[in-house]
């Protein structure tokens, strides 16, 4: 079994709960975002990763041993578009006592719980950021999300966050910033800070609804990945 991968990397989680926490990021290839006409392209800080056919073919077991922390995080892109190959990286990852978490954006089912999860858990830890227009998440979602992470751009209103929240109770609800950098013309180029715009409106949210928390991309205001 193998994956496609753009890069594996150590670092500190720079978002929501496990903000501050290190871990090794393993960045799948391709996303379903374009296919499924999705807007997070505005602001996708990984777009240039989205095709399926770039990074490299690993066996799956080669991605475990460049595994070097107790935690590991499945990324991408939409991890999920490889979901066979992470399912067998999770299964022999915990095995051998790893914490796996996944980010994805909720558009496909997570792998079934079978033999390779005794616990009748696919992760230890899932981030679902459902993307707009419409801020769907699949049906096999339903009580295995541990974390909702909602990007606070035009699209996004309380009310929207409020009815995904709804139909996951069990999950924590992040709302984050989107990050732009301006030219002198005021046009938007790339990410580099958090858009004021963006961040009043996720503190105004989140100080309506005190159960959920901001999320302010630590790594980048740090400068690491």
């Amino acid at each position: 079994m193998t994956l496609r991968v753009l890069e594996i990397f150590d670092s500190f989680q720079g978002e929501g709960f496990w903000t501050g926490t290190p871990m090794t990021f393993v960045r799948l290839a391709g996303c379903n975002a374009a296919e499924l006409g999705l807007a997070c392209a505005e602001w996708c800080d990984t777009i240039g990763e989205w095709h399926p056919d770039e990074g490299e073919e690993l066996e799956v077991s080669e991605v475990i041993l460049k595994v070097r922390l107790p935690r590991v995080c499945l990324t991408g892109g939409e991890p999920l578009l490889q979901k066979e190959g992470v399912a067998r990286f999770a299964a022999e990852a915990r095995g051998l006592g790893m914490k796996v978490h996944l980010e994805t954006n909720g558009m496909i089912s997570p792998p079934a719980p079978g033999p390779w999860a005794p616990d009748g858990q696919s992760f230890d830890w899932a981030v679902v950021s459902p993307k707009p227009p419409g801020y769907e998440v699949a049906r096999g979602w339903a009580g295995r999300v541990d974390e909702l992470k909602f990007i606070v751009d035009e699209h996004l209103t309380s009310e929207v966050a409020e009815r995904v929240a709804e139909c996951h109770p069990e999950a924590l609800v992040s709302i984050q910033p989107v990050w732009v950098t301006r030219a002198a013309d005021g046009r938007r180029t790339g990410a580099s800070e958090p858009s004021r715009r963006s961040t009043h409106k996720a503190m105004t949210m989140v100080m309506e609804h005190p159960e959920w928390r901001l999320s302010l991309q630590m790594h980048k205001f740090l400068g690491i990945r």
